[in-house]
């Protein structure tokens, strides 16, 4: 009613004035207005209310954890759980902190059979969650109870795969490119966070972003479950697929290495290492020419010559993804073991 009288103002029986058109189209809108905002304000209330409670049972299990007492920390995170996925407000968003922490605390606890009921419920209520693939992996690694047994095969050359046009990886970076420019900082306000930074990246590029390394994740887990289970030729298509997609990714050359030495195919070994050598090296130099441009439009040359010369990674807006990454150890590492392999 407040706010009613805010918007009309307060007529009295003795001054009613002509009835203005206008003002009559109006007030059904203005009526529309204050009752979606009541609707949200409620909504609003109902998820603070139970994102608190949220906050709240969290608080007690840290601390339930931080004295010791697992198994109450693993009870309060599983009834603030189940809550949170009868909720019509909250989303998985809201409490995957709390999923993360039965899946440590179940391992910590070593119970291996329950933390396999948890993974396939969660697996099936949130298939299209960022780390469902990962609970995917893990699952499978628990079901192989490290007892692998390694389906026999022969050594025979790399299948030929379809490769989208241009590779997942160039049209990654291609939309990395679209994205605003990082600017080294170069106008934040003095004593200023970097986090802080208000660099405007629009939400839907950031979920575009993460739905394009989407498709790789769901390659790379398909490739670790295969590893896990034993069947290594679905796993070297799967990571040989990776790498063709041009993958900024060193796992499918890790993996690989390990798969090839297991299985002594010295010279896949050896072309595996090779080609990541090279797919590393080349994409050192490309970051490398693009940071310097925008360091020199940016006027932030001496900040980025300061990173490069140290040879530290240099982040886009919030750590979204690399910008610039010199690979030293890994480069390093790799080299020795082509040497070793070569000269036996």
């Amino acid at each position: 009613m407040g706010l009613m009288k805010f918007l009309f103002g307060t007529v009295k029986p003795s001054s009613i004035e002509p009835v203005d058109d206008e003002r009559v189209e109006t007030r059904p809108e203005y009526d529309r207005l204050i009752s979606e905002t009541e609707i949200l304000q409620t909504e609003n209330s109902q998820w603070e209310e139970e994102f608190s409670r949220t906050i709240s049972s969290r608080e007690k299990a840290l601390q339930a954890e931080k004295e010791g007492r697992m198994l109450e920390a693993l009870e309060i995170y599983l009834d603030t759980i189940n809550k949170d996925e009868n909720s019509n407000k909250l989303t998985i968003y809201n409490y995957a902190f709390d999923i993360d922490r039965v899946i440590v605390l179940y391992g910590k606890t070593k119970q291996k059979e329950k933390l396999k009921v948890f993974l396939e419920d969660k697996i099936a209520k949130h298939p299209k969650y960022n780390k469902a693939n990962e609970w995917i992996v893990r699952l499978s690694k628990l079901n192989s109870d490290n007892k692998i047994k390694t389906i026999p095969i022969q050594p025979i050359k790399t299948p030929l795969q379809i490769v989208s046009n241009p590779t997942l990886g160039k049209q990654i970076d291609d939309f990395k490119k679209q994205m605003p420019e990082f600017n080294f900082y170069f106008d934040m306000p003095e004593g200023s966070a970097t986090f802080g930074y208000s660099n405007k990246v629009p939400f839907e590029l950031s979920k575009k972003l993460s739905e394009f390394r989407q498709t790789l994740e769901i390659i790379k887990s398909k490739a670790k479950v295969a590893e896990n289970e034993g069947d290594y030729k679905t796993a070297i298509d799967a990571y040989e697929k990776m790498i063709i997609e041009e993958c900024e990714d060193i796992t499918p050359y890790e993996r690989l290495i390990i798969i090839y030495s297991k299985l002594k195919w010295k010279q896949k070994e050896i072309n595996v290492i090779e080609r990541g050598i090279s797919f590393f090296s080349k994409l050192k130099e490309s970051q490398l020419e693009y940071v310097n441009y925008l360091a020199c439009k940016y006027r932030m040359m001496e900040k980025a010559q300061e990173y490069i010369s140290q040879d530290k990674k240099i982040h886009y807006y919030l750590g979204a993804f690399e910008l610039y990454n010199p690979q030293v150890k890994l480069l390093n590492k790799w080299d020795e073991r082509l040497q070793k392999l070569k000269q036996q």
